[in-house]
């Protein structure tokens, strides 16, 4: 009993050394794995051209610096580099630059014999062929394209100048067709209206020269767009609208320095789609040029500008007529002669007065004119 009392009591006191024993072992163990681990990858480093890391990308949990448990005191301490599952850590590295990349690449092919002077001589013979200028050459090429094409894309002469214009139609017989100026790369559209400002659909169109202009219409709209394909060629345009029995004539001028890029062109007579039946004096007719210019915000010649407060209105008065152009409608006075625009824009002739009844949004509002 005593001797298993005395075994029992030695084994007390040589478990904790033998236990340290086994932790050095351990520790032994684990730093030695861990120095092949960080010798494999800076060989790997040294092989990829990358250089050598000295501090630890990834520290593992479970080994531990065995200088943090006193175990090996003779070693200098040292950054310990352990490389946890190759296939899910990845290893962090800074960006290469472009040199770097070649550099790494060419290190990436497998090694071969060295080149013969033959082969030098033919690949220097190749290179040459194939790519006779320098990285600054091409540049400098690529630059004397680029002025090229812009110089190319340049106009030789100043472009045109884009207006809007309005006309009316003359179909009295010996009548002058007007024209319409257009210029190449600039499309112009032509919109057909009666007399009240409505739209009048067309129903066919031709052209003289169809190899000069390119044309486009929808087949339904009163609208029909036009180019010039020539710079200088000239031609005509003949369109028939729908219950208008005498086709109108146009004299297509391209080349100009102005440019009509919209030209509302005002039928005499009352078209298909007229809602606004005017039960006036009478309509305009191609005498009333003056009222024509109104509605494109010309002053008459001649005239004196009006003070016009209440409402938007501009109004011009020469001798005993005034001139009035707005959107709104005139309630009172009569008006003598009324010209609308396909944007709603109409143009008055009135007697002289110094106040003008007129309709805004269904409501009646006054407007007081000065400046007789």
């Amino acid at each position: 009993m005593n001797k298993m009392i005395g075994w029992a009591a030695l084994f007390v006191v040589f478990a904790p050394g033998w236990q340290m024993t086994m932790a050095q072992d351990q520790s032994l163990e684990s730093y030695s794995s861990t120095q092949i681990n960080q010798a494999k990858f800076q060989e790997w480093l040294k092989n990829n051209g990358q250089d050598s890391v000295s501090s630890p990308l990834v520290m593992s949990n479970n080994v531990t610096s065995p200088s943090s448990q006193n175990a090996l005191p003779n070693k200098k301490e040292s950054p310990v580099l352990t490389i946890v599952n190759d296939s899910d850590t990845p290893v962090i590295s800074p960006p290469m630059t472009y040199s770097q990349s070649q550099a790494m690449m060419l290190k990436a092919v497998p090694s071969s014999p060295p080149p013969t002077p033959e082969s030098n001589d033919a690949f220097e013979a190749m290179v040459q062929q194939n790519s006779p200028l320098s990285p600054q050459q091409v540049v400098k090429l690529r630059q004397l394209v680029d002025e090229s094409q812009r110089a190319a894309a340049v106009s030789p002469t100043v472009p045109p100048k884009p207006v809007s214009t309005t006309i009316m139609i003359n179909l009295a017989p010996g009548a002058t067709p007007p024209a319409i100026r257009l210029a190449q790369k600039h499309v112009t559209s032509l919109v057909f209206v009666d007399s009240t400002g409505s739209p009048w659909p067309i129903a066919s169109f031709d052209v003289g020269d169809s190899k000069a202009m390119n044309t486009q219409w929808d087949g339904k709209s009163n609208i029909l767009l036009i180019q010039a394909v020539s710079p200088y060629d000239d031609s005509d345009l003949v369109v028939r609208l729908v219950g208008l029995p005498t086709p109108i004539t146009l004299e297509l001028v391209p080349g100009q320095r102005v440019v009509d890029a919209r030209t509302d062109i005002h039928v005499p007579g009352i078209g298909p789609n007229s809602k606004d039946i005017p039960m006036g004096a009478g309509l305009p007719n191609s005498a009333n040029q003056m009222l024509l210019d109104v509605l494109d915000g010309i002053a008459p010649p001649g005239s004196k500008a009006l003070t016009i407060k209440g409402g938007d209105c501009q109004g011009w008065f020469l001798g005993d007529k005034m001139f009035l152009r707005s959107r709104l409608t005139i309630l009172s006075p009569g008006w003598i002669g009324r010209m609308k625009s396909p944007d709603g824009m109409i143009a008055y002739e009135l007697q002289l007065s110094s106040s003008v009844l007129v309709s805004q949004y269904g409501q009646p509002i006054e407007l007081k004119i000065e400046g007789f």
